[in-house]
Order: C-alpha cells, then structure tokens, then sequence
C-alpha cells in the first residue's frame, strides 16, 4: 500500500489538530507519506550522495556493502550488500544479499547481527562501501578491515546510532574512512550538505569529509581547539563554523560559490551563515569521508547523510527537506 485515498483522490496533507502528519504507519510498515526525496526534487547535479536514508523514490541500489567477522569457534569473515527497508532506511529489518565469504542463513541485518549466528559469535559489523545515490557512481569504499567504520556494535546488540537514528560509526584511533579517487568535481563549484555528529568532545583535530586533498582543501567539519570549520584552498582552518562544538547532530555546510558572489564560498552551521573565504579554481582529487586525503586528521564521530550538488541552488529548500527527515535544529 503507497497511497491512502478517499475514492479516487489521494490524500496530500494529513494533520493530527495543528500538527502535520509526515507518514502513516501500519505496525512498522510505511504506508503513506507526504516527504518528498531530496533527489527527486533537486536531482541535478548531483555529484555524490551518501545516506542511511533513501533519496531518490525509484533508487533501486542498495545502502551498504558491510562485513560481519565472527570470532568463536573460529575466524570467518561474510561481506553482504545491505538494502532499504520498507520504511526507506537501514534497520534490523533491512535485507541483505549477494553474500562472498563463509555462507550465512541470515536474510536481515537482524539475523545477521545476531549474537550467535551461523554457530559464530561475532564481533562488529563494519562497512565498507557506502553506496552513491546520485546516479554517478561515486561509491567510497576501503577494502582493509581495520579501517572500516562501524555500523552494528556488538558491546551494545545494536546499530550505531546518532540522536536516536541509525549512523556510521568513524573512529579517530582506528583511521577508520571510506574513499574514492576522483578528479571530476570542481571545488569552486561545490556545494555539499553533511548530518553527523562528534562523538568526543576533544581539541584533536577531524574531518568528516573531504573532497580535496591538503592542498586543494574542500572539508569539514574540521575540529581544532574548541571549534569547528570548514577548510578550503590552501588555508585550513578557513572558516569558523562553529564556536565551541558539542556533541549534537548537526548540519554543516560549505557553499562555493555563495548566493550572489563569484569570488567567495560560505559555510552554514544548522542553516546559520557564518564565514567565507576567497574562492579558488581547483578540481577535487577524491572523495572521502572521515578524513582528508593526504592528511592525518582522522574524524571521530558519526556520519549519516553527505551530498555534494555542482550548484549552490535551492540551499534553504534542500536544508528544510534535510531537517525535516532528521530534525536536526
């Protein structure tokens, strides 16, 4: 069931008293919604785009590709293709298939992540490819084990997770991050919307995600001391977008060109404006997210949604469309 519908006509606006109803649900299940996809209202041009959640309606690919390695009685290491489930995100519920390596029974991440399954116990359940969903293949991945974020933690029986919803896990002291050589992006034309959150609130040095190297910088959040920023071109830090960081979700921003000026790119912290800086004329060098390509600035923290436009259109509708889904501010 995908519509709800009084005869022929289906509803387009639900409210419960004054409060607009998002989605109907029967049991767990989505049944209707009003959301919009991001990517289907502003599909171009997209670059990249990286989410736990679904963004285009007809995306028929897959989310993830993780890998469980079991420990006891002995060592074996599965790698499957996780899916969406029926409400659009990653869950226990999600599917998973094309399985390599030792065979598992499990048909969902839950039976997967069970803490004996298969006759194993096993460890965590890390990622190592986190699927684009804008049509361009740009799929970050790394294929060494210790360097893979985490998804399901097996201290906690649960996903990892960020203001109650599902996350990856990057780790600072593991170098954990996910990356794909690229040079097809223009960094003076790059407007990327990142949703995660630190994990520890200390003055050594992250970034969640790079699209440049230390050269051509294009990243952020970027902590050092107490603050957060954005680093672009050849100075880092560049941009201050935000004074005393904390541990909530947040969405960051980094706008090149910002509206209304060809010469200077802007930072937004939770859709407030702060800095900007001289724009430079560079193309990217790859794509990564929990640390900057060429440097040791590991990010430790969760990431959720990264999407990176060729455009600095349409930036208050796509920050609402963001909010809406994981109410953030």
């Amino acid at each position: 069931m995908s519509n709800i519908a009084i005869g022929s006509n289906n509803f387009q606006n639900v409210k419960f008293g004054n409060n607009q109803v998002r989605g109907v649900y029967l049991g767990d299940n989505l049944v209707w919604t009003n959301f919009k996809y991001i990517l289907d209202l502003y599909p171009n041009p997209a670059h990249h785009a990286y989410s736990l959640r679904k963004l285009r309606n007809l995306y028929g690919g897959f989310c993830l590709r993780i890998r469980r390695t079991t420990t006891l009685p002995t060592v074996t290491t599965t790698t499957v293709d996780l899916s969406f489930d029926t409400n659009n995100t990653i869950s226990f519920n999600s599917t998973i298939t094309n399985q390599t390596g030792t065979f598992t029974a499990a048909t969902t991440l839950g039976a997967f992540a069970a803490g004996t399954v298969d006759g194993f116990t096993f460890s965590n359940i890390n990622v190592v490819t986190w699927y684009d969903q804008s049509g361009n293949g740009k799929n970050v991945t790394t294929s060494t084990a210790n360097l893979q974020p985490r998804l399901v933690n097996s201290l906690t029986a649960d996903l990892e997770r960020s203001g109650g919803l599902v996350a990856v896990r990057f780790t600072r002291s593991a170098s954990t991050r996910l990356s794909l050589l690229d040079t097809t992006a223009n960094i003076n034309n790059m407007s990327t919307y990142f949703v995660g959150a630190f994990a520890v609130s200390s003055a050594l040095g992250g970034v969640g995600y790079s699209l440049g190297d230390i050269t051509n910088r294009f990243y952020f959040p970027f902590t050092a001391g107490s603050n957060v920023y954005a680093s672009y071109g050849a100075t880092v830090p560049a941009i201050i977008l935000q004074t005393g960081f904390n541990l909530n979700r947040h969405l960051y921003e980094l706008i090149s060109p910002t509206v209304g000026s060809t010469t200077l790119v802007q930072g937004f912290e939770n859709t407030t404006a702060k800095g900007t800086f001289g724009i430079i004329n560079a193309s990217s060098s790859q794509i990564m997210l929990g640390n900057v390509g060429g440097g040791t600035n590991y990010y430790d923290g969760f990431i959720q949604e990264v999407i990176g436009y060729q455009s600095n259109l349409n930036r208050t509708d796509k920050e609402d469309n963001i909010n809406t889904y994981w109410t953030i501010f």
